[in-house]
């Protein structure tokens, strides 16, 4: 493995941090997370995290403390908010890259190229992909989520499968780090998948290479100490400061209520993660059938494992009520170990390349023309939008030299996942420099430039008033708290005082607020810009 790890060490870093802080905070959810971190560092409150002074218990405080210490590391600004996410996608792509060569082989043409092929390909088909720019520039927890869950089921893979009965600790561990992260999907899903896999596949007393009959035993005494050492005692300093509040709002509501309602709108088809990974994995999706087909030829192979592990979380997401692309992230370390295998039986045969090779590349250049027409289309909206860009031609231009090699690959039977992979990271490129400015300029640039003015002309008893509007970045940026108003008395009350006060509001709702105006009560519009009006109470 030795020539392809630094390979697959710059790759990675390169990805992850490629202009990690060079475009502002999205909402909801990116905000929310770095204001939350942001008040504990000011609080010195590490137990119950904050938003805008209110409680918090949508996720469990390990993202907060990692996002704080980032805070005191680089300061607060976006690239720290960021930096868990984007360290966390590294960890996880070398996870993949070195865990892929350490227990690989394919016995039928040379065991250490095999093992070379597939720990390039895993790690490729992660790192150069929409899942991994998308959430290692996200400050969220799913990364983070996702490296822990996956470092605690290759851990059990070592030590069940392949009988190093030490990793069960790290089974343990890792475990209850994804318990401290999300919440119960840290037990459910390395359990669950590790238990599925135990019964299926490592029946008691069977032998199978290191296999011996206790190596599939997952319960372990001192393994459970640990993980009650390491995520316990938070739970209960939260439950003994909080209280019911605390098992009702983060047990009751973020996970069952979650799981069995629609939250925010957040639904879909029970077909919903099909496209989110074939988009989100896309080109390197095109292998995901021969790893599969594979895992079940290669009986000492971790692909029995990835096979349950993908099945686990894309049928358990897949019936719940609520649907978020980022849940099913979990899941995408399993499919690039299954795309790794896939590609060396597709295209790394001493024969050449395989029948489903040729396939695949086929898949490839007609996604990838779909795909280039869909941008060059784009280009007609986006200016119908007031958005002026020529990155969807470029874009567009990138598919379309994709779809020409893959073509080319499917008619002569030569891989060239090289010229695919280096076309990924020009499109990967091409996202992140001009597509994702484009977007928060469109998206947030009117909401940075109002909380910039909040922040600078609003005085120490000023007011700053959101109206039909849940943005935590004008808290974050504006570094103001922001009363809430939902509807005109909400909003008239708020206003009654003496203080001075900045109203943001969407500009559909700009004639409700200019309706309260009055003879005791005088606004003025300051501005309107994007998708946003700003008010201030003379």
């Amino acid at each position: 493995m030795g020539r392809y790890a630094l390979p697959a060490i710059a790759a990675a870093l390169l990805v992850a941090f490629l202009g990690l802080g060079s475009f502002t905070l999205f909402d909801v959810d990116e905000a929310v997370f770095a204001q939350a971190s942001k008040e504990m560092v000011a609080s010195g409150n590490y137990i119950t995290p904050t938003y805008d002074g209110q409680n918090r218990y949508d996720k469990p405080i390990l993202i907060y403390w990692l996002m704080a210490a980032s805070y005191k590391a680089f300061g607060i600004n976006e690239f720290a908010a960021r930096f868990p996410s984007a360290a966390a996608a590294v960890l996880l792509a070398l996870s993949i890259f070195f865990f892929t060569g350490l227990t690989a082989g394919d016995p039928d043409w040379g065991q250490f190229a095999a093992r070379e092929k597939k720990a390039l390909g895993a790690a490729v088909s992660f790192i150069l992909t929409v899942f991994f720019l998308v959430y290692s520039h996200a400050a969220v927890t799913d990364m983070t989520l996702a490296l822990f869950i996956t470092l605690s089921l290759f851990s059990f893979y070592l030590a069940a499968a392949k009988g190093r009965r030490g990793f069960i600790y790290g089974f343990y561990f890792f475990s209850a780090l994804a318990f401290l992260t999300k919440g119960l999907i840290g037990i459910v899903f390395p359990f669950g998948i590790a238990f599925l896999y135990r019964i299926l596949f490592l029946p008691r007393g069977a032998k199978q290479g290191m296999q011996s009959k206790r190596s599939g035993k997952i319960w372990s005494a001192p393994g459970f100490l640990l993980f009650l050492v390491v995520s316990l005692p938070w739970y209960v300093a939260e439950y003994m400061a909080t209280g019911n509040e605390f098992i009702q709002n983060f047990f009751i509501k973020q996970h069952f209520t979650r799981y069995m309602h629609v939250i925010s709108g957040h639904t879909g088809p029970v077909y919903y993660y099909v496209p989110v990974l074939a988009l989100g994995l896309f080109p390197w999706i095109a292998y995901l059938p021969q790893g599969v087909a594979g895992a079940f030829r290669e009986k000492g192979s971790p692909g029995l494992l990835a096979v349950v592990w993908l099945s686990f979380i894309f049928v358990f997401f897949s019936f719940a009520r609520t649907k978020l692309p980022d849940y099913v992230l979990p899941a995408v370390p399993a499919a690039a170990l299954l795309i790794g295998s896939g590609m060396s039986r597709a295209c790394y045969s001493r024969y050449g390349m395989s029948r489903t090779g040729r396939l695949s590349n086929w898949f490839i250049a007609l996604a990838s023309l779909l795909m280039g027409a869909a941008f060059f289309l784009s280009k007609g909206y986006l200016l119908k939008a007031g958005i002026h860009a020529d990155w969807p031609y470029w874009i567009a231009g990138i598919m379309l030299l994709m779809a020409a090699f893959s073509i080319y690959a499917a008619v002569s039977g030569r891989s060239r996942n090289l010229a695919l992979a280096l076309l990924m990271a020009c499109f990967l490129s091409v996202v992140i420099f001009r597509a994702v400015p484009a977007a928060s300029g469109y998206l947030q640039g009117t909401l940075y430039r109002y909380s910039l003015y909040a922040r600078e002309n609003l005085p120490p008893g000023g007011l700053l008033i959101g109206y039909k509007i849940n943005n935590p970045s004008v808290v974050f940026y504006s570094g103001r708290r922001m009363i809430g108003a939902d509807d005109e008395r909400q909003l008239r009350e708020a206003l009654s005082g003496k203080n001075e006060a900045l109203i943001i509001t969407k500009q559909g709702d700009a004639k409700e607020v200019e309706a309260l105006e009055g003879p005791a009560l005088r606004l003025k519009r300051i501005e309107s810009g994007g998708n946003y009006s700003l008010f201030e109470k003379e």
